[in-house]
């Protein structure tokens, strides 16, 4: 059933090998499913953050993701 996701989703593959790690928040369906299949096997192995981002560019979860491992989005409370 397509929608957001409401917790981080990891896909596998037969082999349990992990294919792709979704944030949460991520808005999955059967076309993004196949998406991601498809550069995984395209790919070879696991796919990255960046890997993720390029396949959904206007997913804006993926965005917030980066931010925050750059460290461009700042949690702390500077009061």
């Amino acid at each position: 059933m397509p929608g957001k996701l409401i917790e981080p989703k990891v896909i596998t593959d037969f082999n349990n090998k992990p294919v792709a790690l979704l944030p949460v928040g991520f808005y999955f369906d059967d076309e993004r499913w196949e998406k991601i299949w498809q550069r995984y096997d395209e790919k070879g192995e696991s796919l990255t953050m960046e890997d993720l981002r390029k396949l959904f560019p206007d997913e804006p979860t993926l965005q917030v993701a980066e931010l925050i491992r750059t460290g461009e989005m700042d949690f702390t409370n500077k009061t």
